[in-house]
C-alpha cells in the first residue's frame, strides 16, 4: 500500500496535466520524445549488466552492496562508451532513425542511461532493505519535477527539448533522493566494497548478464519496437498519438505492478529459498492483479475515443482509439509482468530469454508484415494486440509452474 500511494501520486501528475501539455506541444513532438524515451529504456538495459536483478537475491549484505557497487560502475562505464560512440557518429545515428534533427538530443542519451543506472542500483537496494517509504517518494519525486520542468518549457515555447529535458531533470532528482535517503547503518556497509569482492560477485552472478540483458533487452525492445516501428513506417505524428495512448493506459498499470511487483519479489524469493517453492504469494498477488487490472481497463475499452477528445481535446480522438485497443493487451500484460521474476527464483534465466525472444520477433514481424501488405496503423496495432496477449497468458502459466517449484 506504501509503494501504491507513492506511485498512484506519481501517475496522477502527469495525467492531470497531460491535458494541457496536449496543448502544449504537437503529436509530432510528442512522437519524437517517445522516439527519445524508447532508446534511452533500451539501453539502459546493456548499461546495467542487469546486475540490480540479483542485488535482492544473496543473504548476506555485504555481497548484496557489492553487487550494487558493480552496478553503478557499469552504468557509468558503458554510459561512457555510448557518449563517445554518439559523438564519432552523430549524424548516421539520426539518419538511420529517420530523424535528421536528432543529433541535437542523442548527446542527452548517454547521461540518462547513466543516471537510470544508477537509480536502478539504489532502488533494487531500497528494496532489499524494505524501505518502501523511500521507494514511494523518489517515483514522486520523479513525476513532480518533469512534470514541472515539461510545463514550464510548454508555456516557454522550448518544444521537443522541454519534453525532454524534464523527464532528464526527474530522472536525476529521484536518483539524488535515494542516495541521500540511506540510513546510517546502510552506509556503514560501504565500507564492505572492495575492488576483490566487486570481481568476485560479478562473477558468482555472471548468468544475469549472461541471461538476462539478451533476455531483457528484448523484452524492453518488444515494448519499445511498436513505436520506434510507427515512427518508421507511419511518421511521427501516428507515434505520437500511440505515445499518449501508451502514457495513459501505463498508469494503472505502472501503479499496480511496482506496488505489487517490488513486495511480490521480495517476500517470494525469501518464501522459495526456504521452501523451493512459492505457489501461496503468487496465487494471492495474482488475484489482487485480475482486479485492479479490470477496473481502470473497462472505461477505455467502451469510451477510450470519447474520453480521449473530451480531456486532451478533439485532435486526440485517434489516440483514444489506440487507447482502446491497447485496454486489452494492458489487462494481461498487468497480470503477467509483475510475476514475472518467478521463473528466476528457479534457474530459468534460458527460459525467460527464450519467451523474450519470442516477443521481440513477434512485435517485429507483425508491424513488417502489416507495412508490406499496405495496412494502416490501427489494423497493425490490432495485430499487435492479438499477438501479444497471446503471448503473456503464455508466460502467467509458465510462472505458475515455476512458483510450485517444479516445471
Amino acid at each position: 500500500m506504501t509503494l501504491m500511494t507513492g506511485t498512484g501520486l506519481a501517475q496522477v501528475l502527469p495525467i492531470v496535466l497531460s491535458p494541457v501539455l496536449t496543448r502544449l506541444y504537437t503529436p509530432q513532438e510528442f512522437g519524437v520524445f517517445a522516439l527519445y524515451a524508447s532508446i534511452c529504456a533500451i539501453l539502459a538495459v546493456l548499461v546495467t549488466g542487469k546486475y540490480e536483478l540479483a542485488i535482492v537475491v544473496p543473504k548476506h549484505d555485504g555481497e548484496a552492496i557489492n553487487l550494487a557497487a558493480v552496478t553503478i560502475v557499469l552504468s557509468v562505464a558503458v554510459s561512457f562508451a555510448l557518449l563517445v560512440a554518439v559523438w564519432g557518429w552523430d549524424l548516421s545515428i539520426a539518419k538511420s532513425l529517420g530523424q535528421p534533427g536528432a543529433h541535437s538530443w542523442l548527446y542527452l542519451i548517454p547521461f540518462a542511461t547513466m543516471i537510470l543506472g544508477c537509480y536502478y542500483a539504489l532502488n533494487f537496494w531500497a528494496n532489499r532493505r524494505s524501505r518502501y517509504r523511500s521507494m514511494a517518494i523518489s517515483r514522486v519525486v520523479q513525476s513532480g519535477a518533469s512534470c514541472a520542468v515539461q510545463l514550464a518549457a510548454g508555456v516557454s515555447k522550448f518544444g521537443l527539448l522541454g519534453l525532454i529535458l524534464g523527464q532528464l531533470l526527474g530522472q536525476l532528482l529521484s536518483m539524488l533522493f535515494l542516495a541521500k535517503s540511506l540510513p546510517q547503518n546502510e552506509r556503514q556497509l560501504l565500507r564492505r566494497i572492495s575492488v576483490k569482492r566487486m570481481r568476485c560477485v560479478a562473477q558468482r552472478y555472471i548468468g544475469y548478464p549472461k541471461y538476462m540483458v539478451p533476455g531483457q533487452a528484448m523484452s524492453v525492445g518488444a515494448v519499445e519496437m511498436p513505436l520506434l516501428l510507427l515512427t518508421i513506417f507511419f511518421g511521427a505524428g501516428a507515434a505520437g498519438f500511440y505515445a499518449l495512448a501508451q502514457r495513459v493506459m501505463a498508469a494503472p498499470l505502472t501503479l499496480v505492478s511496482s506496488a505489487i511487483g517490488d513486495v511480490y519479489r521480495q517476500k517470494a524469493a525469501d518464501q522459495y529459498s526456504r521452501n523451493g517453492e512459492c505457489l501461496d504469494i503468487f496465487l494471492g498477488s495474482l488475484k489482487r492483479l485480475v482486479l485492479f487490472a479490470f477496473l481502470p481497463v473497462l472505461p477505455v475499452l467502451l469510451f477510450g475515443p470519447w474520453i480521449f477528445a473530451f480531456v486532451f481535446g478533439d485532435d486526440w480522438r485517434a489516440a483514444g482509439e489506440i487507447a482502446s485497443l491497447l485496454s486489452v493487451l494492458v489487462f494481461f500484460q498487468t497480470i503477467s509482468s509483475p510475476l514475472s521474476t518467478t521463473v528466476l527464483f528457479s534457474g530459468w534465466l534460458h527460459l525467460d530469454t527464450l519467451w523474450q525472444f519470442a516477443r521481440l520477433c513477434g512485435a517485429g514481424l507483425v508491424f513488417y508484415i502489416c507495412d508490406q501488405a499496405g495496412a494502416d496503423y490501427k489494423v497493425a496495432i490490432i495485430a499487435y494486440v492479438c499477438v501479444f496477449s497471446s503471448l503473456y497468458i503464455l508466460h502467467s502459466y509458465l510462472q505458475y509452474r515455476a512458483a510450485r517449484g517444479r516445471f
